[in-house]
């Protein structure tokens, strides 16, 4: 299982790499949209910290996608899909972290919030979320554009809604969004928006565990 779970994260991994440029636009977006707003909004930070969504989810969709034939193929090999998910999971979750850090640090040092500690935390939490979220995608949609797009309008609405909104709350990264909210203001409480945001990945990973089962099923 070890040794299987390796080969996966090692095979995604090199498909990133191929996408390198792909990934590096998107993980340099969020940061484009911050310093487009960092000397003219009291919101750069939260919005900034939001689209780094683009970079995990991005990355996510574009793991997903190109591995489908691949994946038939493992299937057929005897991996299970926990296997190939999980796999994938790894690579995109470290990047997603270290994509994470840069960017919180690029903010924290243009807007020097006063709870610097939210800003790392509200961007990891994105992160975190957003690898499940473009898994999902990914799974259920059958081209990178269309599963691009409803990104693309989920991250949107996340950051144009008021936090105070129910349709706020229902997205992926509300808790996210709080703590960074948090940076400038009182600090929030971490653990509870933590266990949140665990709780919307473990369901979105569930979702893209049936979609991709449902998907290699019907192909083999």
């Amino acid at each position: 299982m070890t040794a299987r779970l390796a080969a996966v994260a090692a095979a995604h991994a090199h498909i990133l790499a191929r996408r390198r440029t792909a990934v590096a636009l998107l993980a340099l977006l969020p940061l484009a949209i911050y310093g487009a707003l960092y000397r003219h909004s009291p919101h750069a930070v939260t919005v900034g910290g939001v689209a780094s969504a683009f970079s995990a989810g991005g990355a996510a969709i574009f793991s997903m996608l190109p591995a489908r034939a691949a994946d038939q193929r493992l299937v057929l090999a005897g991996y299970q899909p926990a296997v190939l998910i999980s796999g994938r999971l790894i690579v995109l979750e470290a990047a997603s972290i270290v994509i994470s850090l840069i960017t919180a640090s690029v903010m924290i040092a243009g807007t020097r919030p006063a709870h610097p500690a939210d800003v790392f935390a509200g961007v990891i939490l994105t992160g975190i979320a957003a690898v499940p979220l473009g898994l999902a995608l990914g799974a259920l949609l059958p081209r990178e554009l269309e599963a691009v797009l409803v990104l693309i309008g989920i991250v949107g609405i996340q950051i144009t809604a008021d936090p105070d909104t129910v349709i706020s709350a229902l997205l992926p990264f509300h808790a996210a969004s709080q703590l960074l909210d948090a940076a400038d203001s009182a600090p929030a409480t971490f653990w509870p928006r933590l266990a949140l945001t665990v709780a919307y990945s473990a369901v979105l990973l569930a979702i893209a565990w049936a979609a991709w089962r449902r998907r290699a099923g019907t192909r083999r």
